[in-house]
């Protein structure tokens, strides 16, 4: 079936010019926080017609963005995280989902005192297999 998949890069550490100070790993720092923002952002979907709201899940994974140093990139790379999910559309509409999608993004990047942050959506083919017997 087909569904949409978001791509989107997220810095960690406030500002420009900085060394990368984190307290922990990128994807930590993120996931705490993409965690409690999806879940309040859940929790602001449900309606009558959304009884579980749009939870927005993430992998999450440390990467390093490069841009020019006189723009205040760190020499070797900013650390950042990339952020990947996809829509079931077996439990979620897809307008709905991308609206989520876009929200959570939005409020992490304030979350972590980012200026700016890009999200990217593709249309690609989905199977959900269950694993396991219920």
């Amino acid at each position: 079936m087909k569904t949409i998949k978001f791509f989107a890069s997220l810095g960690v550490v406030a500002g420009y010019g900085h060394n990368n100070e984190t307290p922990e790993p990128a994807e930590v720092v993120a996931g705490k926080v993409w965690q409690e923002i999806a879940a309040a952002v859940q929790q602001a979907t449900q309606s009558p017609t959304n009884k579980y709201g749009t939870y927005i899940g993430a992998v999450i994974s440390s990467s390093k963005t490069v841009y020019h140093t006189d723009w205040g990139c760190p020499v070797g790379g900013e650390d950042t995280v990339f952020l990947t999910g996809e829509c079931n559309p077996e439990f979620t509409e897809l307008a709905a989902y991308k609206t989520a999608a876009t929200e959570v993004l939005r409020q992490v990047g304030v979350a972590l005192k980012q200026k700016t942050t890009q999200i990217c959506f593709v249309e690609t083919e989905f199977e959900y297999l269950k694993l396991t017997e219920e």
